[in-house]
């Protein structure tokens, strides 16, 4: 059975060519849900892996939270001028990783 859950990434990037970079890399791992703030479905070795390649392309005066996400949490997710959550909010695994 798969360890995989959701998680919140967030960061803030002082610099704007690492900023750039590091949206760019994040892509690869889960859906954009604000402008810094990405929703992945990851196993614990890939949250680590993606903590240690966001290293890579940061600096120590940038900030990155990786927040997990339980199902009762992800249920519980709504924005502010949505009327409702996208039917994509579930618990449930993504039908395709991307990483």
């Amino acid at each position: 059975m798969s360890d995989a859950k959701w998680w919140l990434v967030c960061y803030d990037v002082r610099d704007e060519k690492r900023l750039r970079k590091c949206a760019k890399h994040m892509e690869g791992y889960g859906h954009r849900i604000q402008y810094s703030v990405f929703r992945c479905w990851l196993t614990s070795a890939e949250s680590e892996r993606l903590r240690w390649e966001l290293t890579q392309l940061l600096f120590p005066e940038d900030d990155v939270l990786l927040i997990p996400l339980c199902g009762r949490c992800v249920d519980g997710i709504v924005g502010i001028h949505a009327r409702e959550r996208p039917e994509d909010w579930s618990d449930k695994p993504p039908r395709h990783t991307i990483v």
